[in-house]
């Protein structure tokens, strides 16, 4: 009889390890999203639960209070901890559902998202062995180490995948760039027409260059270093590409213009 109970467990585990796989791959970005809400919503009030217990401490510095303040912070660090690992599901899924971001990008995000959910179970794995509030800690600051690494792979691939947008932005201007020169060649008096795509091109060709140099300065958002220097860096190349690509499609609408008013 015994046997049997212990076989029935072990079948009910591994259907457990089975299905679980298929849960997650059938989580859609909208679910996950609403996950880490809840996430969210269960960290915080854990740490509200946390908070008390220290004041309680505070009043009464009873052994019994003491272990309250380490048994809340305990529950407060592992909230945290699932918080952040449902938000990086549901950025995972989010870019996984996006049709217009390239595989090696995906590819190269999962590979992140990985590394650090795996550092998410090194640090419950911590949080688990916390017997006093010195390691409570302890524990504390490897976390926030360990957030600033996550910022930087977020910041990072946010960076990368603005840098592909803005890379398909100039794509469609450049093209329309080439389909209104085309026209405008076999024109007469085509001299301003040809001035303003001229002006146009250039400022294309700007956009490019601060684009590739955002694309530099995102690749080197990462610990160590100056990550946030070099996000800041990367954010203000893209506001100037975007400025340039702007000024192309104005003179390109001039353009258009006068192409159609056959001037």
């Amino acid at each position: 009889m015994k046997l049997k109970k212990v076989s029935f467990i072990a079948l009910l585990v591994l259907a457990m390890l089975l299905l679980q796989p298929i849960a997650v791959s059938a989580l859609s970005s909208g679910d996950a999203k609403q996950a880490w809400h809840d996430a969210k919503q269960a960290s915080l009030e854990a740490q509200a639960e946390h908070r008390d217990a220290k004041l309680e401490w505070a009043a009464d510095k009873t052994e019994e209070n003491n272990q309250k303040v380490i048994d809340t912070g305990k529950d407060a660090l592992n909230a945290a901890l699932d918080e952040v690992e449902a938000w990086l599901i549901w950025k995972d899924l989010e870019v996984e559902d996006n049709p217009d971001i390239p595989d090696d990008l995906k590819e190269s995000i999962q590979e992140d998202v990985d590394t650090n959910l795996v550092k998410i179970d090194e640090l419950r794995a911590d949080v688990d062995g916390v017997d006093n509030r010195f390691e409570l800690g302890a524990v504390f600051l490897k976390m926030v180490g360990s957030y600033f690494e996550l910022v930087s792979d977020v910041a990072r691939n946010s960076g990368f995948v603005w840098v592909h947008t803005a890379n398909e932005h100039a794509d469609t201007l450049e093209d329309y760039e080439a389909k209104l020169r085309e026209v405008a060649e076999d024109m007469e008096d085509n001299d301003l027409i040809l001035e303003k795509l001229d002006m146009a091109k250039a400022d294309i060709e700007d956009a490019r260059t601060n684009i590739n140099n955002a694309e530099e300065e995102y690749e080197q958002v990462r610990t160590p270093g100056k990550p946030l220097i070099k996000f800041s860096n990367g954010n203000n190349y893209l506001r100037i590409a975007r400025g340039n690509m702007l000024s192309a499609h104005g003179y390109l609408n001039e353009a258009y213009g006068l192409i159609v008013r056959g001037e």
